[in-house]
């Protein structure tokens, strides 16, 4: 009987070892877990606080036809501060982000919500008239906030005018 009391004691005590390891296991696992989403919302915020819009008429670009210039503006409409620098603008399938020129206006140092960004973009490739439809498309990424960088787009058709 003795030794039917005692092994009944290890197996108890072995068997509250392994549900204890068990439990630290689960712990760790649902905490790693719980910062991975921490890490996800932060993404996801970034996302949702940047946004671009189009400022002004889609129907009355202003086009350079001598040097074959395009110019437009975009606001800011999200939370966060945009960086000009990450510009992509794509006219007709093309990419010309090479020969983007932007100003903020009013003059100033950060692309907020209470100032517009006017594009200039060319190519030699193009050969665009008065009254020409293309199709715009432009990306842009917010400064790096709380370690994260949102991004955002939009795409229309404009129609340009000397």
């Amino acid at each position: 009987m003795a030794d039917g009391g005692a092994s009944s004691f290890i197996l108890l005590v072995t068997a509250l070892l392994v549900s204890g390891s068990v439990s630290v296991l689960l712990i760790n696992q649902w905490g790693q877990m719980a910062q991975s989403s921490t890490v996800n919302v932060a993404a996801l915020e970034a996302e949702r606080a940047t946004g671009v819009a189009f400022a002004g008429d889609p129907m009355m670009v202003d086009l350079d036809t001598t040097n074959q210039e395009i110019t437009f503006y975009l606001q800011n409409i999200g939370e966060n501060l945009l960086d000009p620098s990450t510009l992509v603008v794509i006219v007709d399938g093309e990419s010309v982000t090479s020969s983007i020129v932007d100003t903020l206006v009013p003059a100033g140092n950060d692309w907020d919500s209470t100032r517009l960004l006017e594009v200039t973009v060319d190519s030699t490739s193009w050969s665009y008239a008065s009254g020409d439809d293309v199709a715009l498309t432009v990306a842009v990424s917010s400064e790096v906030t709380n370690g994260y960088r949102g991004s955002t787009s939009i795409s229309l058709e404009v129609r340009l005018h000397d």
